[in-house]
């Protein structure tokens, strides 16, 4: 068998899913170091529709995103990405 890609041991989590636009990625990251991370959410054409920064203060995350109220339903993807690590997540957007 194929066995599957693992891209860092980090421990995230995006919540509630689905959401209305509004979600929190809460976890920790594999290293305990403070860093820097990134956060992309973008709609099924690729299009970026949210990017924002943070610190991840020893390697835990929590951090509360809000998108533009003018959103339209339907399936996105939230990418963290931070200098060891990156996660993508399926989400899904009902108002």
């Amino acid at each position: 068998g194929v066995q599957p890609v693992v891209m860092g041991q980090s421990n995230l989590s995006l919540i509630p899913n689905p959401n209305n636009g509004a979600f929190t990625v809460k976890g920790s990251f594999a290293s305990n170091a403070t860093q820097s991370v990134t956060i992309e959410v973008t709609n099924v054409l690729g299009q970026v529709i949210y990017s924002g920064k943070f610190e991840a203060r020893n390697g835990v995350v929590d951090e509360k995103v809000k998108l533009n109220g003018n959103i339209a339903n339907g399936m996105y993807m939230v990418n963290v990405r931070s200098a060891s690590e990156t996660r993508v997540f399926h989400m899904v957007v009902e108002q």
